[in-house]
């Protein structure tokens, strides 16, 4: 790899492109708001959105051609507003030639809503500064800017209580932190978030959590116990996501550091989604009239701290993506997907370096074991207010073993349905999602055990024990129902409700629900179905409110119905709590 970045040091020496900018995080009401605009239709747009890590520049760039749209009701313009605030450094500087409204107080009167100025200018997002350095602006603690640098800093903070039943435990999170952007020259950008935790989980987490040894999202932790609170204990870690990113020439973005990412359209995704912990990345961004390409190539771990005892240092695994998106028009897009994980320990195959071959081809070359998931993404918005849209994933796939319907092992694959509603009923706000996802046994795993843990694959689809797709792995069926409304501009409410049904393996057993069991190790040859092993029944209904008091300064009433059930026994395990939480959104493990 050493060869790989003297060449792209190279390049980035001499890179005088405008570059682009860090990403928004998921979670942000940005994407929501996005999503609103597009499905309404408000203008025609080819920004790609099945690629699910939103560059702040060009989507602030689209909601400034959404502004002066006249059907915009107030919510949408708040909402449009906060977003132009959180991204202050994309805005249009001042003119005298050009009238703009007076500075926008958000949280104190809604009077300018509806006003329409000509551009949307940093003048309006200014604040008489707090101490003099701190609040210049409503979004940023604190920010530097020069004629050649300029830095935005954030702190993160997000303390909550949760009351589950039949659980004696303290649940709670504590997470302190520090984000920063800066761009360097308008041609390079950072961006680093910094998250120190301490947390105790929900009994359906943790019995996650002692299964795969590993933390949803996380990597390295330790234990916690207050000194303090004689019941209060749980969970040490740090979390850090960091990359820098710069344009070596105008249509093509190249970023490297660490993090994750989502492609889909839906809640959920069965093509890669976030749900894993932080990895390094080396990313392409190629954009061309209506085509979006991705290439994405990063280092992974096949096991997690847990299962590697002692000072000794983590395996590695490999990575390589392809991802094509084509958007004719604002109502249909479509996205092939395709990704290898490399069946060998500690080494990278340079031949997936390749940007456009087919990773099958290089297979053949190789005569090699590795993983080729191959995939496809559809998304079409028929009528104004409604998006359908789709996934579907292959692992393995014989078409005459699926036409024999004997359920053969090898048959692996996926399949995503969802649609969106927005303003659903004629209610301003009310946006309603329905999705159902269904993993058919042994999908994402893969044969090529680790030297030293014949238990694990190395060439699952997953890192640090953790899937790269859905959550729950494979060997499962899901459907879900997500409400959420607005009924004011500084309260969100959020409802969903869930159905799952997955069959988790005995002791010693391999039904398919666990993608980190190797293939040798199958029950079956044939009559091999979802569910299959013990059945799994998840019943689930969470409601989340949300009132912001200041400019993403957030208090949260949480609360969930919970049932599951296997042939002979039933867990309830609801809850009810509360938190408050400054610049990161709120993340439900409902799995």
């Amino acid at each position: 790899m050493k060869h790989l970045f003297t060449v792209l040091f190279l390049v980035f020496s001499i890179s005088v492109i405008l570059g682009q900018s860090p990403y928004i995080l998921r979670g942000d009401q940005a994407y929501h708001t996005y999503d609103r605009s597009e499905i309404l239709r408000l203008i025609d747009t080819n920004f790609i959105n099945s690629l699910s890590n939103y560059d702040r520049k060009l989507t602030t760039q689209y909601f400034k051609k959404v502004w002066n749209e006249a059907a915009l009701s107030d919510k949408d313009r708040f909402d449009l507003l906060h977003i132009f605030s959180d991204n202050y450094e994309f805005l249009d500087e001042s003119s005298p030639s050009v009238s703009t409204s007076e500075p926008v107080d958000l949280f104190r009167s809604s009077d300018q809503l509806n006003e329409r100025p000509v551009e949307i200018s940093k003048d309006g997002f200014t604040n008489p500064p707090l101490l003099k350095y701190f609040y210049k602006t409503p979004a940023n603690f604190l920010q530097l800017h020069t004629p050649s640098f300029e830095l935005l800093i954030n702190p993160i903070v997000q303390v909550s209580y949760l009351n589950q039943k039949n659980n004696e435990n303290i649940v709670f999170q504590n997470i302190r932190g520090i984000e920063a952007r800066a761009y360097i020259d308008q041609k390079v950008y950072f961006y680093s978030q910094l998250l120190e935790n301490q947390r105790n989980y929900l009994d359906y987490t943790e019995a996650w959590i002692q299964k795969y040894g590993t933390i949803p999202g996380q990597g390295f932790w330790k234990n916690y116990s207050s000194s303090v609170i004689s019941n209060l204990k749980g969970y040490d870690f740090f979390n850090a996501r960091a990359y820098v990113g710069f344009n070596p020439v105008k249509s093509i973005n190249v970023e490297f550091g660490h993090g994750n990412h989502f492609i889909g359209n839906g809640y959920r995704s069965l093509l890669l989604s976030d749900f894993s912990h932080n990895y390094f990345y080396l990313k392409f961004n190629t954009r061309i009239w209506k085509f979006h390409y991705q290439n994405l190539f990063a280092e992974m771990a096949p096991t997690s701290t847990l299962r590697n005892p002692g000072d000794n240092l983590l395996p590695k695994k490999y990575t390589a993506t392809h991802y094509l998106a084509f958007k004719p028009s604002n109502k249909f897009e479509v996205g092939i997907f395709e990704t290898v994980v490399f069946a060998r320990e500690n080494h990278f195959e340079f031949q997936y370096l390749n940007p456009v071959i087919l990773y099958r081809a290089v297979e053949h070359y190789l005569d090699s074991p590795d993983n080729v998931i191959l995939g496809m993404n559809v998304k079409w918005n028929p009528i104004k207010g409604i998006s359908l849209y789709s996934q579907l994933v292959m692992d393995e796939f014989k078409l005459s073993e699926v036409r024999k319907q004997t359920g053969w092992w090898a048959n692996k694959f996926g399949v995503q349905a969802g649609m969106k509603y927005i303003n659903a009923f004629g209610i301003n706000h009310l946006d309603m999602q329905v999705e159902y996802n269904a993993v058919r046994p042994y999908t994402y795993a893969h044969r090529d055990t680790l030297n030293n843990a014949s238990q694990y694959s190395i060439a699952s689809y997953s890192h640090a024990n953790q899937p790269l797709a859905h959550p729950l792995g494979a060997n499962f069926r899901e459907a879900l129902i997500l409400l959420r409304y607005k009924p004011i501009n500084r309260l969100h409410i959020q409802a969903k409700g869930l159905s799952t049904t997955y069959g988790a393996d005995g002791p010693g057993q391999n039904w398919g629900n666990n993608i980190l069991s190797p293939l040798e190790t199958i029950e079956q040859e044939y009559g091999n179905v979802i569910g299959q092993g013990i059945e799994t029944n998840i019943k689930a209904l969470n409601v989340d409110i949300s009132y912001e008091l200041f400019h993403n300064y957030f208090i949260d009433l949480l609360g969930m119905w919970r049932q599951t059930k296997t042939k002979n026994i039933t867990q309830d395990q609801h809850y009810i709590g509360g938190g408050f939480r400054i610049n990161i959104s709120n993340i439900t493990y409902d799995y």
